[in-house]
């Protein structure tokens, strides 16, 4: 067919659609639809397309207006060389995201830290609220409880799936699965306990369809309570729904109540008589819960707390790790030995400075802590296959060492030694890399709080380690919402933003002068108002 000539005086037009322009056919520019579309079943399409300049030096053509045609008689341009080609933008290759401590005006004015930590805590309610799917929600599978209402029975299966097998470093020592749920079907009490804690981590995960079960079967567990009490029927049961309890209250978001069901349960442990070996074996599970969670409740709580000594039951291994707490009832003792004596001098130095026999006394504790930690041993149980409770155990003895100078920097130190010697705060550097090497390798569990948060307290400085703290808190968080990590993590957000907003221009700082402007900064920094965070 011969192509037909274009008139006199008839100028090229650039308003045809696409489709004609792509084949370098004349528009008839009928709308919506031309007619040489219409006739071809072809979706007509008008408008201006975007061509970016890399996509054109990458396809080799002209942009814009550069070797269009003219009338003139100019050659058209040929592809730009690859020379004269657009180079790339350059980008800064980076792995990770940018960690952000959201600090904003209320940082800076007279509002006490406990104020903003509220506003943020409700700030990142809402943010939650509004971004569902960033925790996802985990499938159970099918119960097997089938004389339960569907609620109960997907509740009940959603404990024992998805709750209980993270409880333990060990598959084969869970004392949630030996004696906690048999008991749930036997003792109403504990059964609402257990109920009203699976709603309740169902309810962090943003799965709002149990909110009233949570309220609802804890006041039933409650309730229950008080009438064994009155029937004055007090057996090992209900101890077990008092730690229940206080395994809720923890992860709730770490109120009051969680160490008055504590401070109830060490009372009424010793009364209750261990009439078999299930009943020894479950005092030993409630005095190493109950205990470790009071001890490990003051590494994160003020010196107000008053630290006490424990009795541990005469077949208690002192140096075998417990699979729940990850370390030994030895380097339990240890820890709270050290939280005694450094709150016990926060108390003389908050209204006069330390004697010198005080200061050479102190000096003295310090130096056999240290030395009980350096000698310590821990070994995994016998019945126990885990490779990395070792590895949990270890990163927990180097924390304990980190603990030890974080709590006596301030007072002990500067005292006897103003200008520390750099083989000093080089040993203190080389604690802070052996406790990252240590938690590398291991698998983020909630064991770990402790030893993120006092690695978070002992390098405030360090981005990398910011950035190794943060990143498995928050994968803590997708995992299991606890309200001990949350408030955890708060806690490490508000000592980053105390360092950042009064660190010397001079630049950063080593060793013990680091961790001396650290807690002067922060001071009481390490609670939260109403707060007693277990790290346990």
């Amino acid at each position: 067919m011969q192509r037909t000539q274009r008139a006199n005086g008839d100028a090229r037009r650039r308003t045809g659609c696409w489709p004609c322009k792509d084949m370098h056919v004349r528009c008839t520019e009928e709308r919506p639809q031309c007619a040489r579309c219409k006739r071809l079943g072809v979706q007509c399409e008008y408008g201006m397309r975007l061509l970016w300049q890399d996509d054109a030096a990458q396809r080799g053509i002209c942009l814009g207006r550069e070797g269009t045609w003219s009338k003139k008689g100019k050659p058209k341009a040929g592809k730009p060389k690859a020379e004269t080609r657009a180079s790339p933008p350059y980008f800064i290759k980076t792995t990770k995201e940018p960690i952000f401590l959201h600090t904003s005006y209320r940082h800076f004015g007279s509002q006490s830290e406990d104020d903003q930590d509220e506003e943020d805590g409700e700030v990142e309610e809402e943010e939650e609220e509004q971004q569902q799917h960033l925790y996802p929600i985990p499938t159970p599978a099918l119960s097997p409880f089938g004389a339960l209402p569907t609620s109960e029975a997907y509740l009940l299966d959603y404990f024992i799936s998805g709750i209980c097998p993270n409880c333990s470093l060990s598959p084969t020592h869970n004392p949630y699965l030996r004696y906690i749920t048999p008991m749930t079907l036997v003792y109403p009490p504990l059964h609402n306990a257990v109920i009203s804690i699976a709603a309740t981590e169902r309810q962090l995960l943003n799965d709002r369809r149990f909110d009233k079960q949570a309220w609802w079967y804890k006041s039933q567990a409650l309730k229950g309570l008080q009438e064994t009490i009155a029937s004055g029927s007090i057996s090992w049961p209900f101890i077990a729904t008092v730690l229940m309890l206080c395994f809720g209250d923890i992860a709730d978001g770490c109120n009051d109540s969680w160490r008055t069901h504590l401070r109830g349960g060490l009372t009424l442990i010793n009364q209750i008589s261990a009439d078999c070996t299930e009943s020894q074996m479950l005092r030993k599970f409630c005095l190493m819960y109950f205990v470790a969670h009071d001890i490990m409740g003051h590494t994160a709580g003020s010196s107000s707390l008053e630290s006490i000594s424990y009795t541990w039951l005469e077949d208690d291994s002192m140096e075998e790790i417990d699979p729940l707490m990850g370390c030994s009832r030895g380097l339990l003792d240890i820890i709270n030995r050290i939280s005694a004596i450094s709150s016990n001098v926060e108390r003389i130095c908050s209204s006069r400075a330390l004697t010198a026999e005080e200061t050479q006394h102190m000096d003295q504790s310090r130096s056999q802590l240290e030395l009980a930690l350096r000698t310590l041993r821990q070994h995994v149980p016998s019945t126990t296959s885990n490779p990395n409770l070792a590895l949990v155990a270890e990163a927990k003895r180097t924390t304990a060492l980190l603990y030890l100078y974080d709590r006596f920097c301030s007072f002990s130190l500067s005292s006897s030694d103003p200008d520390p010697s750099e083989a000093t705060s080089r040993h203190l550097q080389r604690l802070i890399d052996s406790l990252v090497s240590q938690l590398e390798p291991l698998p983020v569990t909630a064991t770990l709080l402790w030893p993120l948060f006092v690695l978070a307290n002992a390098s405030p400085d360090n981005e990398q380690h910011r950035r190794f703290v943060l990143e498995r808190l928050d994968n803590m968080l997708k995992t299991r919402n606890l309200g001990s990590v949350r408030l955890a993590r708060r806690l490490v957000e508000r000592k980053f933003r105390s360092w950042d907003l009064q660190i010397d221009e001079s630049g950063t700082k080593d060793g013990l002068h680091l961790m001396r402007e650290k807690k002067a900064s922060s001071g009481s920094g390490r609670a939260l108002r109403g707060k007693c965070i277990s790290l346990a």
